[in-house]
């Protein structure tokens, strides 16, 4: 995609404004995860990228760092804004949440397999963190979101297992990432947005109204 086609789809002005109401989401989105999970939820600055459906899986894949293998989960939500949201987090980082959340301890009283709550627990995470942040984004931007359910889709993330009725080829998307982390632990995870080119003029429309606002 060359610049000029890029500026069309959303402006420089567009994205910096897009993501000071990220930012301002994910200050409210980090205040009701801690009432929720009992721990702070640190969100990162979130970048923000324009990209054909074909480009997503290995741009992501370029973005994480996570060595021994990836457990990711993928949840639709749907509203004016809309697309899949995906959370990644290494098979290391799932081990340490258990034990942080105390599952380990139950795990070995109740003799519970460790691949079905792993499972479990971060598509739990994954429906909280998820659901926070991009509420409180469509909150921001007056939209309200609903969501299918949470499916762990492990390390078999690829291009076929994106939706191509959700994703056109040809058309563009807009990915938001950002990489959350628990504070006082060594547990960090991502998160990438992925909206649809059905949403981006309204997307646009949104983020100059809100400009407007405050203007």
């Amino acid at each position: 995609m060359t610049q000029s086609e890029n500026r069309l789809i959303l402006s420089d002005f567009e994205k910096d404004a897009l993501k000071e109401i990220i930012n301002l989401a994910f200050g409210s989105a980090s205040a009701g995860l801690a009432d929720v999970m009992g721990m702070y939820v640190f969100l990162n600055v979130p970048v923000i990228e324009v990209m054909q459906p074909e480009e997503i899986c290995k741009y992501i894949e370029n973005e994480i760092s996570l060595s021994k293998g990836l457990n990711v989960v993928e949840q639709y939500y749907i509203g004016k804004i809309r697309g899949m949201a995906y959370m990644v987090l290494s098979f290391e980082n799932v081990d340490e949440i258990l034990t942080i959340l105390g599952l380990k301890e139950i795990q070995k009283v109740q003799s519970y397999s460790h691949d079905i709550l792993a499972q479990e627990t971060i598509i739990e995470i994954a429906n909280i963190i998820i659901g926070a942040c991009v509420s409180k984004i469509a909150e921001m931007l007056s939209d309200v979101v609903t969501y299918l359910p949470p499916r762990y889709i492990g390390s078999d993330y690829s291009l076929e297992a994106i939706s191509k009725e959700l994703f056109k080829p040809d058309s563009y998307v807009i990915i938001l990432k950002t990489v959350f982390k628990f504070e006082g632990k060594e547990v960090n995870g991502y998160i990438f947005l992925v909206n649809t080119y059905d949403s981006i003029q309204w997307l646009k429309d949104s983020i100059n109204k809100f400009i407007e606002a405050y203007i």
